[in-house]
């Protein structure tokens, strides 16, 4: 529930972190490329790969069983490509350091 007590240092403080992230946003000309290894990291094991372990860990299903093996290579599959993705991140984070100015895209 939304109090009024609280709404002046709640709007400050979100006002100021957007402002503060808008900042370090303008100041890496590669944000994008932080944002890739962001989600290679946490997007790709988060969507594709966690449900599925977790399925089989809970529901168990038996080792002969079509769904099981579906779901282990849904698995390894987005697990292999989470890892190919942060490799391309990486070096491409690495290669647009190599050009970096404060505040390029301004």
């Amino acid at each position: 529930m939304l109090s009024l007590r609280n709404l002046l240092p709640r709007l400050v403080l979100r006002c100021f972190y957007v402002a503060i992230a808008t900042l370090i946003a303008a100041m890496l000309p590669f944000f994008g490329d932080v944002n890739a290894i962001i989600g290679a990291f946490g997007f790709t094991p988060l969507d594709f790969v966690f449900p599925m372990v977790f399925y089989n860990i809970v529901f168990k299903p038996s080792r002969k069983s079509l769904i099981f093996w579906v779901n282990t290579t849904i698995a390894v599959v987005y697990s292999f490509v989470g890892f190919l993705g942060c490799i391309g991140a990486v070096r491409q984070v690495a290669m647009d350091a190599k050009n970096y100015k404060l505040f390029a895209n301004l």
